[in-house]
């Protein structure tokens, strides 16, 4: 009753899907952790207090800290350890199921690692009933899930890799008959992660134990029997002794010196089997008095003796009459065999009917067999063709990098060069529009000075107008003084600062010769303020004013501004009433590195205003610009954009 109270206890806690959560009473815990280690230590040495001290966890589990995942999945595991140790496989596989359903469902701190044991301890519970293939895809599995690569360092983990390693010798040394040819392999690693695997004594028994049987397997009986000694030195320890482990290293020693011959007397050998049998007998595991029974007889056979084997057998079938057929079918034929071996039966129906059980435990043994070694084949192949696709995949994702890496640094060098390019096409125009420049220079000067140069020749010249034409000159040679400014590499130098566009139209005003009778001269009034180089903007707009002079004869010149891109420029007019320009003349006034037509009385200073208004645009990177509009015969309007302040 108490059982099936804790059993629906541990379905109900594990169906809702508790999880776990980060403030647990510490108190509660250590009486859950408590009663959990100590049904841990007596999983060998009694698994009846074993299961007694799991029932009472969970039972405190479910009165008192139903949140506590991990301390519920200690105690299914220990109760299913101990189950399985007195041979109820059917408690203990249900108790692996709760364990598969529950553990997904929870983010408790070890889920994954209790599932690896209670999976392990599956596997174990497949090896006895000869369904060695799903025992092996179950290592497989954990293998491959590398679970118990993730160590933690603590004892949990140990613990659940040295099942691993027992769980996977057994298997390979005693279910296949030692035929793998990893089992060599097998043995290295484990000898080679041996201090790693410490968890306890009983652990250390178990361990040493399955080594002892692999290396027997291997054809190495001395470390086989050094393995042995190990563990009856452990036995001589305080509290270490225990029936279970005494009786599998008695029976081991015995395997491993029959061997050997000439090692020990064969009577020492059979008191060593007969020994084991006897403890195993006071231990109470079905499953391995059987095997004690099996492995005594066998031996006394073996040395003529038969009358001891007989013994051994009849009391076996008196007491255990109602072992189940297939319950551990590997251990079933070597009884069945030795019975055959006997010769004991009394009738021979009786002994027929043994000869047919023995067949049926053969077939069903070797149908296991074939089935275990298609599927190693199959997962040996997917194993290849995993690696190989990773291989491949490695191999492919390694030549995309290098093609990237290769693209990369292709597109920087293209770029590389694009720039370099760019910048050797910008130096070689600077060079081009530096000799326009002095081409246009020299061109204009002689264009321009000539007519004083000839007024000033004259001897008849008024005073008044030879120092107008003085005054002429000396604003040429201040332009032509800026003009030169602009081939020099650092370019023309830049002020910024604000300031009024009326400052500016007064200072013009004053330095702009008197216009001819006829021509009427108009700066209109302007509140605006302009930002940038204060000096170079008069210079533009004195340029500007005195070619708009120059080409009117009759009519107005007017200068004005206003506001324009909602505040962010501002927009400057000359406007003349003069010859006007033709298409072609347009298209080469501002550029220094086209010819103006022929009769064309524009100057440099049209060009130099250009660059003073680009000069603004780099400082500025508002767009300022300039531009032209003409109409032959009724006259020109320049339009200059120019950055107003920020606001």
């Amino acid at each position: 009753m108490k059982f099936k109270t804790i059993y629906l206890l541990a379905i109900l806690f594990l169906a809702v899907g508790c999880h776990q959560k980060n403030t647990i009473d510490p108190l509660r815990r250590s009486r859950v952790d408590g009663l959990n280690k100590e049904a841990f230590l007596n999983r060998y040495r009694d698994p009846e207090q074993c299961l007694s001290l799991s029932d009472s966890a969970l039972q405190y589990i479910a009165d008192s800290l139903p949140e506590y995942d991990d301390g519920v999945f200690r105690a299914l595991n220990n109760k299913a350890f101990a189950y399985f140790q007195t041979t109820r496989y059917p408690e203990a596989l249900k108790l692996v199921e709760i364990i598969e359903n529950g553990a997904p469902e929870t983010k408790s701190a070890n889920a994954d690692i209790e599932l690896v044991i209670a999976h392990l301890l599956k596997a174990r519970l497949l090896q006895r009933s000869g369904n060695i293939a799903d025992s092996y895809r179950l290592l497989h599995d954990i293998e491959h899930s590398h679970t118990l690569d993730r160590s933690r360092n603590n004892l949990l983990y140990n613990y659940a890799q040295s099942e691993y390693y027992i769980t996977s010798l057994v298997l390979n040394y005693h279910y296949r008959n030692g035929r793998e040819a990893d089992v060599q392999q097998l043995l290295e690693e484990v000898e080679a992660r041996r201090s790693e695997l410490r968890v306890d004594y009983a652990q250390d028994m178990a361990l040493n134990y399955a080594l002892a049987y692999g290396w027997q397997t291997a054809g190495e009986s001395l470390i086989a029997l050094d393995y042995c000694d190990y563990n009856l030195d452990i036995l001589d320890l305080p509290d270490a002794f225990c029936n279970y482990h005494y009786a599998n290293t008695l029976q081991m020693m015995a395997s491993v010196l029959k061997t050997i011959p000439g090692s020990v007397p064969p009577d020492s050998v059979l008191a060593l089997y007969d020994e084991a049998r006897l403890r195993f007998a006071d231990y109470g595991d079905p499953y391995q008095m059987l095997g004690g029974v099996t492995s005594t007889a066998r031996y006394a056979l073996l040395i003529g003796d038969t009358n001891k084997a007989h013994n051994i057998l009849a009391d076996w079938r008196s007491d255990r009459g109602t072992w189940k057929p297939f319950a551990a079918p590997k251990m079933e034929l070597g009884y069945f065999d030795v019975l055959l071996r006997s010769r004991m039966a009394s009738t021979p129906d009786e002994a027929r009917r043994w000869y047919e059980h023995h067949c049926e435990l053969q077939d069903y043994i070797d149908a296991a067999g074939r089935e275990d070694f298609e599927l190693q084949q199959t997962l040996a192949d997917a194993t290849h063709r995993s690696r190989w696709t990773t291989r491949t995949a490695m191999i492919v994702s390694i030549m995309l990098v290098l093609m990237l890496i290769l693209t990369i640094q292709l597109w920087i060098s293209a770029r590389r060069l694009r720039r370099e390019k760019r910048q050797l096409e910008e130096a070689n125009r600077r060079d081009i529009e530096r000799i326009a420049n002095v081409e246009t220079a020299l061109s204009v000067m002689r264009h321009d000075i000539s007519p004083f140069v000839g007024y000033l020749a004259n001897p008849h010249l008024p005073s008044d107008l030879r120092e107008e034409v003085v005054s002429q000159l000396v604003r040429t040679f201040d332009n032509l003084k800026q003009w030169t400014s602009l081939s020099l590499p650092q370019g023309m130098a830049f002020n910024a600062s604000t300031f009024t566009v009326q400052s500016v139209f007064d200072e013009v005003e004053q330095q702009v010769p008197t216009p001819s009778t006829g021509v009427a001269m108009c700066f209109q009034h302007s509140d605006l303020r302009l930002w940038g180089d204060r000096a170079l903007v008069v210079i533009l707009i004195r340029n500007l004013v005195g070619n708009a002079l120059k080409h009117t004869t009759e009519g107005s010149v007017t200068v004005d501004a206003a506001s324009a891109e909602e505040g962010r420029m501002v927009h400057l007019r000359v406007t003349d009433t003069g010859c006007g320009m033709s298409a072609e003349q347009q298209e080469a006034l501002f550029r220094a590195d086209r010819t103006l037509p022929e009769g064309s009385e524009h100057g440099f200073g049209l060009i130099l205003c250009r660059y003073i208004v680009r000069r603004h645009d780099d400082f500025t990177l508002r767009g300022c610009r300039i531009w032209v509009e003409s109409i032959p015969g009724k006259g020109t309007t320049v339009h200059c954009l120019l950055a107003a302040p920020k606001h």
